[in-house]
């Protein structure tokens, strides 16, 4: 049996007063209305309604019934316009999680203008310079997870949100110490400092030349997965770091820093939205990731000062 149609049946056949009324306006057979009724007497132990040849009466128990039966059809009436608006504009939770150093430096800025462009949505922000793993999203209660480098899983959908520059720098001091590499087969002579975690071998640096791409096999005594741990240990002349240039755009503004093997450039690496993949994408997650790119084609992070972030 059907509960809930033969609920909707009896509500219908009481408001009509007539069997036949109520089987045109549901688009039945008189005869299904009857046995829904009757099977939902049945079902509760008790007549609803006293039925004659020209009349339809409800009992005590029918009337009582009849009321909760429209309460609960008031409810769930309730319930799905409450959804439907929430498809429209988010409510509820948004929970995301981001690199230290990024997150720190840029994300939070681009994540303030949201939450207060969404003042029903409650943003919780969460930087971890740890790897990432697609089950992560149901133990750690998230929505989305923004990366530097992709998953590469098919359980998981991946947005890209912009470009990020990359730069090969290193202290005054280290290069006037070790000297400058003109090209990047120099770099095997040089102390790398290596941002793990970003790429599938991040011992091998490519970079964009005139004479077209180029890859160098580098190492070095100090990784990390923290740009601004890298940064650190440039600036303490431990060698060149391969960073977002976001990471150090003040220092190689100041001279605390200075771009190395100028005529070439280390390829841009993505920003990427990761989130798990289900059939429909919450409206909340959508609607982030839309702002998240619209924020950061009006922002240049790569060349902002860290002070105005």
């Amino acid at each position: 049996m059907d509960r809930f149609r033969t609920m909707e049946s009896f509500v219908r056949v009481v408001r009509a007063g007539s069997f036949t009324i109520a089987a045109n306006q549901l688009g039945l057979s008189r005869a299904l209305v009857s046995r829904h009724v009757s099977d939902l007497e049945s079902h509760v132990g008790v007549r609803l309604l006293n039925r004659s040849t020209r009349s339809l009466n409800l009992t005590d128990e029918g009337r009582s019934y009849l009321e909760f039966c429209e309460r609960l059809f008031r409810e769930v009436e309730s319930k799905e316009h409450a959804i439907v608006r929430t498809r429209a504009e988010p409510t509820g939770m948004l929970k995301l999680l981001a690199p230290k150093s990024f997150g720190t430096l840029h994300l939070a800025d681009a994540i303030i203008d949201f939450a207060k462009s969404q003042p029903r949505l409650q943003v919780t922000l969460i930087l971890e310079d740890v790897s990432f793993r697609s089950y992560d999203f149901a133990e750690k209660g998230l929505d989305l997870a923004l990366r530097i480098s992709s998953m590469r899983n098919a359980s998981v959908i991946e947005h890209k949100i912009a470009p990020l520059e990359w730069v090969a720098c290193a202290s005054p001091g280290y290069l006037s110490r070790k000297g400058r590499p003109g090209h990047p087969s120099d770099l095997a002579e040089h102390d790398c400092l290596v941002h793990i975690n970003v790429t599938a071998n991040d011992r091998i640096w490519r970079f964009e030349g005139p004479k077209g791409n180029i890859s160098a096999k580098v190492g070095g005594s100090f990784f990390s997965n923290s740009a601004l741990a890298l940064r650190k240990a440039a600036l303490a002349g431990l060698g060149i770091a391969l960073v977002p240039r976001y990471a150090v755009t003040d220092e190689l503004a100041a001279g605390a820093l200075a771009p190395v093997l100028p005529r070439y450039k280390p390829p841009s690496r993505p920003l990427i939205a990761v989130f798990p993949r289900v059939p429909v994408i919450p409206t909340k997650v959508q609607v982030f990731v839309d702002f998240l790119a619209t924020w950061f084609a009006a922002h240049d992070v790569s060349h902002t000062s860290q002070r105005n972030a």
